[in-house]
């Protein structure tokens, strides 16, 4: 996703905060911070930023018949690598099961390097990971909620790629814009994307002007009564 105005995408991202994103989701009425346990798992820091590809994953249960095989076999899971998309730049994976889920996990190391390898920004994931000895090294930026030897198959399938999940209490449509950093990951629906990131922007210079008085002995409450409504 590109933004007018000044600078760059990238001086643009590292302008940008979690916690002031969803300051301004608030004033739309909108809450997209994910669970606080999402954070990120790997040697690439981030801030990540891109358009959410998602994946949802929902629970295996029995079929109607008790002697037909149960639908988690690899035909069922394949879809979690997102293989219809051959060019990830500008995406970020998205995988969500409903509850956070940390007793089994959603992704693990080869997929993380074979995402990486077609220029997704990042990974988010509503639950666990596997093999921490990749995912540590690797410099994708990748959310998860811990990690967990035990992996989906048969117990989870993937029942849709490209549409939306959940995560926690938020539904991540695909090409809704991510947002994470060391604070936490925000979610904003795309239709309001542009708005949101403009006007956060608008913020962090408020912001930074507020720092700049603060330190030059301004007390913290006169600021905001005399002008900026920024705390």
């Amino acid at each position: 996703m590109s933004f007018r105005g000044p600078g760059n995408q990238q001086q643009v991202v590292e302008s940008l905060h979690a916690g002031t994103i969803a300051d301004v989701l608030d004033a739309h009425g909108v809450w997209g911070c994910l669970d606080p346990r999402i954070t990120c798992a790997s040697a690439g820091r981030g801030p990540i930023f891109g358009e959410a590809y998602t994946i949802a994953w929902a629970p295996v249960r029995k079929t109607a018949d008790i002697k037909e095989a149960g639908p988690s076999t690899w035909t069922e899971v394949r879809d979690f690598l997102a293989p219809d998309v051959a060019e990830g730049s500008g995406k970020v994976y998205v995988a969500g099961a409903g509850p956070i889920l940390e007793t089994m996990a959603l992704a693990g190391g080869l997929s993380c390097e074979a995402l990486e390898g077609r220029g997704f920004e990042g990974m988010v994931l509503g639950g666990a990971i596997r093999d921490a000895h990749v995912i540590k090294r690797s410099g994708m930026p990748v959310f998860v909620s811990n990690f967990t030897p035990a992996d989906t198959q048969g117990g989870y399938r993937v029942s849709e790629t490209g549409g939306a999940c959940t995560i926690g209490s938020v539904t991540v449509q695909t090409g809704d814009l991510i947002f994470g950093d060391e604070t936490g990951v925000v979610v904003v629906p795309q239709a309001i994307a542009p708005t949101v990131i403009a006007q956060a922007l608008e913020i962090e210079q408020v912001e930074t002007g507020i720092v700049e008085q603060i330190r030059a002995g301004k007390p913290l409450h006169e600021l905001v009564d005399e002008e900026t409504g920024r705390i």
